[in-house]
């Protein structure tokens, strides 16, 4: 799995969550794995049922931690997203001037390089829940 600032995505068109998990912890050390879907009204934009912004993730997080006084200090290069239930909610990916609106359905996987490329949510969530996983680079992995 190359990502380059050519190319800072990957779309796996069929995989499963053990394969998934497994090329993924490849790319480096997990700092956060969570499930992103439309669980509530409050909280992160990643478990509402909204539009999300083109932004890299941690971002948010550490606005909000400078707000409180505290420190955001988790590495997130890569953000690593397997759909475990599909829908109709685009994400949306910003890298170069250059755009791309993929809908991921169940067993397809997006891995962004978070550096490089911004992402966004476009559409109804809906059902829709993925399986995301932060990782900080290895350091043999060249940026």
């Amino acid at each position: 799995m190359n990502l380059s600032p050519e190319s800072p995505w990957v779309f796996v068109s069929n995989t499963n969550a053990d394969d998934f998990l497994k090329e993924v912890l490849k790319l480096g050390k997990p700092t956060e794995v969570s499930i992103v879907g439309a669980f509530g009204k409050e909280g992160r934009g990643s478990t509402q049922d909204m539009d999300l912004p083109l932004h890299f993730d941690g971002d948010y997080s550490a606005r909000k931690a400078a707000e409180k006084g505290l420190t955001f200090d988790k590495k997130i290069d890569i953000v690593a997203l397997y759909c475990l239930k599909g829908g109709d909610s685009a994400t949306i990916l910003e890298w170069n001037g250059n755009t791309a609106n993929i809908i991921l359905q169940t067993g397809q996987a997006l891995i962004i390089d978070n550096k490089i490329c911004r992402h966004g949510r476009s559409g109804q969530v809906g059902d829709r829940m993925l399986l995301r996983v932060w990782i900080e680079r290895n350091q043999t992995i060249k940026e």
